[in-house]
């Protein structure tokens, strides 16, 4: 209920933003992007993951390179503005570095390959409080989800699979100069319905981890550049490096099962972690 409080809260303010810019006159094309944007392309990025317990410091981390795709789809009217993104990375050689526990609970310090998979949804509505000239400036609020399948599933490493829904609350903006715009793209990230899921390669049932939810961030510093333009088509370049930031509560333990039966001793929880993942968007889009 406060979540939904909070997104309900910035739509009101949205909105009286785009009354009150809309009452002190007719708008100005701004960043000159009106009507509907397609935009698809390669993404690039480097993952750091660690996992951390109070006085043990960092038990273990992933982290590498990672491939991507990336896809917007996006209309603007003159106070109206929506978006839909998806995207995509992956990779067959991230580092794990950490330890891995044995049979009777003892850690043995570990470093492999891994695999990553990351998927990540995004629907934005926005009102534009500000159009004129060449600046166009809007806050919009929206909903997401994130899916990351990490590990191969072959000891010692096993897929563990995090997913949750998250609200954004955010404020974009873009700069028109002739052929080139630049804009930036910041939003906080609210999870909501967080866990983690893994059958440790099928040593045991599949146990689901409650994980506990924490404040995510996003910046984007987007670039286009037209290379054709014929009224009403523009097709552009676009380069979009970006920085999220993802973390997660700790879990409460849970009791491992085999077979249905409880395994005494083994009782487990997800500890707290961070995730920081820096990249660039590259492609081509069309306006229209």
């Amino acid at each position: 209920m406060r979540l939904m409080r909070v997104f309900a809260a910035a739509a009101v303010l949205s909105l009286m933003g785009a009354g009150l810019a809309h009452a002190a006159g007719p708008l100005n094309p701004g960043s000159g992007n009106l009507g509907f944007t397609m935009m698809a392309g390669y993404n690039a990025s480097y993952l750091d993951y660690k996992e951390t317990a109070e006085g043990m410091g960092t038990l273990d981390r992933d982290y590498g390179y990672l491939n991507g795709l990336d896809a917007e789809l996006r209309y603007e009217g003159g106070l109206v503005w929506t978006r839909f993104t998806a995207d995509c990375s992956w990779t067959t050689n991230a580092t794990y570095d950490g330890s891995v526990q044995m049979w009777d609970g003892t850690l043995v310090p570990d470093k492999f390959s891994t695999r990553e998979k990351i998927y990540l949804y995004e629907g934005d509505l926005g009102f534009k409080v500000l159009n004129v000239k060449t600046g166009t400036l809007t806050p919009y609020v929206g909903i997401g989800r994130r899916i990351w399948w990490r590990g191969t599933d072959m000891l010692p490493d096993y897929i563990e699979k995090y997913s949750w829904y998250f609200g954004s609350i955010g404020l974009n903006y873009v700069w028109r100069a002739d052929r080139l715009t630049v804009g930036a793209d910041v939003a906080a990230h609210l999870p909501f319905n967080m866990r983690m899921t893994t059958n440790t390669a099928g040593l045991y049932d599949e146990t689901t981890f409650k994980i506990k939810k924490r404040v995510g961030f996003e910046g984007r510093l987007p670039f286009t550049y037209d290379v054709y333009r014929h009224s009403p088509v523009k097709m552009f370049f676009f380069l979009t490096p970006y920085y999220q930031y993802w973390s997660i509560g700790a879990s409460e333990p849970v009791q491992l099962t085999r077979n249905g039966v409880p395994l005494p001793g083994k009782i487990e929880y997800e500890p707290d972690s961070r995730t920081d993942i820096y990249g660039a968007d590259v492609g081509a889009g069309v306006n229209f």
